[in-house]
């Protein structure tokens, strides 16, 4: 049997993980919360372990960092897991919701999944470009910002910076045609690099959540920064994404209005 080479893997994982959700979706499942706003759910742990599991059988040397606490050692290649990204909505049997999986050695990019169990849909990024459902994809080529359709999500701690996180988003609304809140900020970014949305920006992310969605907009032809201009990795916590033509545009929005208690 043929090997897979490392963006079969991710795809067969991201799908592995994504069957386990598609099945716990509109159902009831035990939900904790591992602080304020921050749901996990049974679906969430069942999906981070059959993605563990392929990725441990098909590439046993290399590491894993995922969300719901599994981290292994290994050489320079690191896989970054959200077994179930949007757990919110997932809860309140609200799509879209996702799961995301990506390859890094070191800091640079090799492989990107991200699968929308409920919709279909498979964005993947290699070296050769970015994908929905295997058929490429690039970012619009909106130049107007009056014209832009945006997207943010808000921090697990939104109870208590809410006027700070608001800021942006009001001076954000005074510029752009509409924002949206789809509540998966690995989607956020596909969408990016689908040329289904002109540009998005959150505050506080972690390396799961942003790295398969950094890899595939830039594949796509966008840029990704964080929101000073500098280079965008999944550990900088804070990102703007867009098709390049508006992104100093949106950045300097974004960083006008930066909360004051993240810097």
């Amino acid at each position: 049997m043929r090997a897979m080479d490392d963006l079969e893997v991710a795809i067969a994982a991201a799908r592995a993980g994504g069957a386990i959700v598609a099945a716990g979706f509109g159902r009831h499942t035990s939900t904790d919360f591992k602080r304020r706003n921050d749901p996990v759910t049974e679906v969430d742990r069942a999906s981070e372990q059959a993605i563990t599991e392929l990725l441990t059988a098909h590439r046993p040397d290399d590491a894993i960092l995922a969300e719901e606490g599994t981290e292994r050692a290994g050489d320079s290649r690191r896989w970054l897991i959200d077994p179930l990204d949007g757990t919110v909505n997932f809860v309140h049997g609200l799509a879209p919701v996702s799961v995301s999986i990506a390859l890094y050695d070191d800091e640079a990019p090799v492989v990107a999944a991200v699968y929308d169990p409920i919709h279909a849909e498979l964005y993947a990024a290699d070296r050769n470009g970015a994908t929905l459902n295997a058929e490429p994809i690039r970012v619009s080529d909106t130049s107007e910002l009056s014209e832009a359709l945006v997207v943010t999500g808000f921090p697990y701690d939104h109870h208590l910076h809410a006027d700070a996180y608001v800021a942006t988003l009001s001076e954000m609304l005074r510029h752009v045609n509409g924002v949206r809140r789809i509540g998966s900020a690995a989607l956020d970014l596909c969408y990016v690099a689908a040329g289904r949305i002109d540009a998005s920006w959150e505050y506080d992310l972690r390396p799961w959540d942003l790295a398969a969605g950094i890899f595939i907009v830039e594949a796509a032809g966008g840029r990704v920064t964080d929101p000073h201009g500098g280079p965008m990795t999944p550990y900088s916590r804070h990102v703007v994404s867009s098709n390049r033509l508006l992104h100093e545009r949106v950045r300097e929005i974004v960083a006008s209005t930066f909360p004051g208690h993240l810097r």
